[in-house]
């Protein structure tokens, strides 16, 4: 069921042109890039960023090959890659350990009208304690490195 609902998700945000332009939907804090990149060249180089960074990836939902081995034989690419820090878990847990429901991290890549969209979800940054605001803050910027190196902005 997680997985229809993160493929409702993913086609939600239909891309609305090329260039590696940024369009953020704060309602689900995510941030969406499209770009003229081939899906698992992004998809390595969000590997390598990811690792470079000192996360670990802790799953990956490969959407787009499982719907076709059910035989949509023309589904496009989807993919969501779960990652994880334990360090910064342990970092922000101590401060609210409810926001454990913001992790791990997600990036997902899948293709929509010929080009690449890859969307990271951020954290928010609306916490009544100040302290994890700066560490959504921190994430965040790192999250947006991750997807800036693996998309060649």
């Amino acid at each position: 069921m997680r997985a229809w609902l993160a493929l409702a998700l993913l086609l939600a945000f239909a891309p609305a042109g090329a260039d590696s332009v940024a369009d953020f939907d704060a309602r689900h804090h995510v941030t969406r890039y499209v770009v003229d990149k081939p899906f698992d060249d992004v998809v390595f180089e969000l590997n390598f960023a990811i690792t470079d960074h000192n996360f670990r990836i802790t799953g990956r939902n490969d959407i787009g090959k499982g719907l076709r081995e059910r035989g949509y034989e023309n589904f496009p690419e989807v993919e969501v890659i779960h990652f994880c820090s334990l360090e910064l878990a342990r970092e922000v847990l101590l401060l609210d350990p409810g926001y454990v429901a913001y992790m791990p991290c997600r990036i997902t890549v899948h293709v929509a009208d010929g080009h690449t969209v890859v969307s990271v979800v951020t954290l928010p940054l609306d916490h009544p304690d100040p302290r994890v605001n700066a560490f959504a803050a921190r994430m965040n910027a790192t999250l947006t490195e991750i997807v800036d190196f693996a998309i060649g902005r």
